[in-house]
């Protein structure tokens, strides 16, 4: 089934995507940023600045790091789109299956649908309710807690790659600047500071452009994590609802 979902991702879509996200964050440079090397400033008459090639080429080593994050970051957030879902957390009709073995004490069958359908979030955690059938129900819930626990750990740990982008984008951007600026100030001729002040905003100018580069990366970065979060913590809840159901259909069968 994920491959059946993951197929329908043409590659012209991805495609589009990551050129949205590359406008996106470069966008307003082409208004408003100093040109490459700093030499070409605003023109007055026309309020145009440089091209977004010339912005990018202030200091392309660190922009292209930054460009890079923001086209995983972009991947990050389609696969958790396609794979954090119901069908791949809580699938409807291994629940009822599952219910329906329960129901029945079929509990070795049970675990072995379970255990044939690992690649599912709640399949591990409902395997250690019907394995364990006979034990106490405080004991299953242990069970059933810690071995959510771990797989929920997993998950948080894999969409933390979003905010792990989101916190180094801006960071990346900061180095650019400040290495920028110093280099800057120390090619200026400061015995003719003054014939030369132009030259040295726009060299300033175009230092910042890495910093506009990471805060737009970051900036969507978060967005992702945050949309992709509350994706997780809603299929989440769903799951827990689901294998608390199974255990107290266990309870009751050994009544």
């Amino acid at each position: 089934m994920m491959n059946r979902k993951l197929s329908r991702w043409h590659p012209v879509t991805w495609a589009a995507g990551m050129m949205g996200l590359f406008l996106f964050c470069v966008g307003p440079g082409v208004l408003m940023a100093q040109a490459a090397e700093g030499n070409v400033a605003v023109d007055p008459a026309t309020g145009q600045g440089p091209t977004m090639m010339a912005l990018f080429n202030t200091s392309p080593t660190i922009n292209g790091i930054i460009m890079l994050l923001s086209i995983i970051a972009l991947l990050l957030f389609l696969f958790f789109l396609v794979t954090v879902n119901s069908s791949t957390m809580a699938p409807h009709q291994l629940v009822d299956n599952i219910n329906k073995l329960v129901l029945d004490r079929k509990y070795d069958e049970a675990a072995k649908l379970c255990r044939s359908n690992d690649k599912v979030f709640i399949a591990s955690v409902i395997q250690r309710c019907v394995e364990n059938a006979g034990k106490q129900h405080s004991v299953i819930m242990d069970m059933v807690d810690t071995e959510g626990r771990r797989r929920a750990e997993i998950l948080w740990n894999r969409i933390s790659y979003l905010a792990d982008i989101a916190n180094v984008a801006p960071m990346l951007g900061l180095l650019g600047t400040v290495v920028g600026m110093i280099h800057a100030f120390f090619a200026m001729k400061f015995e003719s500071l003054s014939a030369e002040s132009g030259m040295l905003t726009s060299s300033i100018g175009a230092a910042m452009a890495t910093t506009m580069f990471g805060l737009s990366v970051g900036i969507l970065a978060t967005v992702f994590y945050s949309l992709v979060k509350a994706r997780v913590t809603k299929n989440l809840a769903v799951a827990e609802q689901v294998v608390h159901t199974i255990a107290d259909h266990i309870k009751r069968g050994d009544a």
